[in-house]
């Protein structure tokens, strides 16, 4: 009886499960993969099957050069394209199913010398900015990563999977690199501060729980500010990307002995560091604005936000320089401050919106006062036109503006005079109202 059961469990099995692996054939000739698409009746009796299979993300129709009589979807919740199709199998038939697609996991020629060209550009163009000695460093500093990259991928000759990983980890060093050629900040940047010496010692545990020798497939993922060329000593770990995760990790498979445990440090450059330039551009940022906003209506709030950043940095730098006793302590440190440092970026950008509020009155201020007197100006010409009943030429102007001097001097001397007789007339009268003695006294 169970022994029946036993055998439709597995009869069961047989036709519920459709077994499908993938292995690679590569063309040199033609620069393609052969992905060998297997389906398999584990029955006693002819089967129709059904194939599926989900193709890489960086697969397109496009880059199928032959489907092998298989058709080509597109799966939304999986967001990627796959290959289905049905076939008649023989009681314990295979067949496989040959699909050729381009090699999409390899860095083409063109790609790499557009890469060359654009540093070549940004160094020609922008490499002097600090000095051509510093620009020239850094330009070898972008040509020895894409060394690397390309050091890479000419190891990465085994599985597939090996392959698609190590193209996949390394494409945003490559954006990194295309980024860099093409901006002036880097250019202007220091060559001695872009990468730290420092080496951390990143610990690995690896153990077997069993009773007996066990091969152990490793799977480590690396912190979040890593990337491949970080790792300077691999200790024999593989560099593998986990799509899902868009993160890269430390592969290694490996035999070990009966409850065996072991540690395995793996030398990664620190990352985990503010650069002191940084830093530095922030504070004298905030220093030179709040400079110009303490005389004006938003002092107060330029005060708050100078203040804030200030204090923000000073943190920064008195954590930074805190010897942390292990790395994850040290990774922990790193990033509360790089929350700082990008509230004080924030804080930074604000303070400049209020200088730039600022700066606009003061424009709005002059250009109220000139349409003030273009306006003044315009009730001129209106009085004139009211008078000459045509706008005033130049030398009617002049004419009305001496007419006017000529007006302002005659009725000042009149004036004048007027209060010269009164004067004279009012101290006669004084005089001979005046009492002989007092007039005897003057004398």
């Amino acid at each position: 009886m169970r022994a029946d059961a036993l055998k439709l469990k597995n009869f069961a099995i047989c036709w519920a499960v459709l077994i499908i692996a993938g292995c690679v054939n590569l063309s040199l000739a033609s620069a393609a993969v052969i992905i060998n698409v297997l389906a398999v009746n584990g029955t006693e009796t002819a089967q129709d099957k059904d194939i599926r299979f989900s193709l890489p993300g960086e697969i397109k129709p496009s880059d199928i050069v032959d489907p092998a009589g298989l058709e080509v979807d597109y799966d939304i919740k999986d967001a990627g394209y796959f290959l289905h199709g049905k076939c008649l199998l023989q009681p314990k038939e295979s067949r496989t199913f040959k699909v050729k697609i381009r090699d999409v996991w390899r860095i083409s020629n063109e790609k790499i010398a557009d890469i060359r060209q654009n540093i070549e550009q940004g160094f020609n163009e922008m490499g002097a900015e600090r000095s051509a000695e510093n620009g020239q460093q850094l330009k070898e500093k972008l040509i020895a990563k894409l060394d690397y990259v390309l050091s890479e991928q000419s190891q990465a000759t085994g599985s597939i999977d090996q392959r698609i990983d190590t193209y996949r980890s390394h494409l945003q060093t490559l954006e990194d690199i295309n980024t860099k050629a093409k901006y002036i900040d880097y250019w202007r940047s220091d060559a001695q501060d872009q990468e730290s010496k420092k080496i951390i010692n990143y610990v690995l545990e690896v153990s077997n729980p069993t009773d007996k020798l066990k091969k152990v497939k490793q799977q480590h993922f690396l912190p979040l500010e890593v990337r491949p060329e970080d790792v300077v000593d691999r200790q024999g770990y593989e560099i593998r990307f986990d799509e899902n995760k868009q993160a890269p990790f430390l592969f290694k498979e490996e035999d070990l002995g009966a409850n065996e445990k072991k540690n395995i440090r793996i030398g990664i450059r620190d990352v985990w560091f503010v650069p002191q330039k940084d830093i530095d551009f922030i504070k004298e940022r905030s220093t030179n604005v709040y400079a110009s906003l303490q005389a004006s209506e938003f002092s107060g709030t330029a005060k708050t936000l100078f203040n804030e950043i200030t204090n923000n940095l000073e943190l920064i730098s008195s954590l930074q320089a805190m010897q942390q006793p292990d790395i994850q302590q040290h990774i922990g440190a790193f990033r509360i401050n790089q929350k700082r440092l990008a509230q004080t970026r924030s804080d930074c950008v604000a303070l400049e919106k209020l200088l730039a509020q600022h700066r606009a009155k003061l424009e709005k201020s002059k250009i109220k006062n000139v349409m003030q007197k273009i306006q003044s100006m315009k009730s001129l010409a209106r009085v004139s036109q009211a008078i000459f009943d045509k706008k005033p030429t130049v030398n009617a102007a002049w004419k009305i503006i001496g007419s006017v001097m000529i007006f302002l001097a005659l009725f000042t001397f009149i004036h004048f005079i007027t209060w010269f007789l009164r004067t004279a007339k009012e101290k006669k009268q004084e005089e001979m109202t005046m009492p002989k003695e007092e007039k005897k006294d003057d004398a």
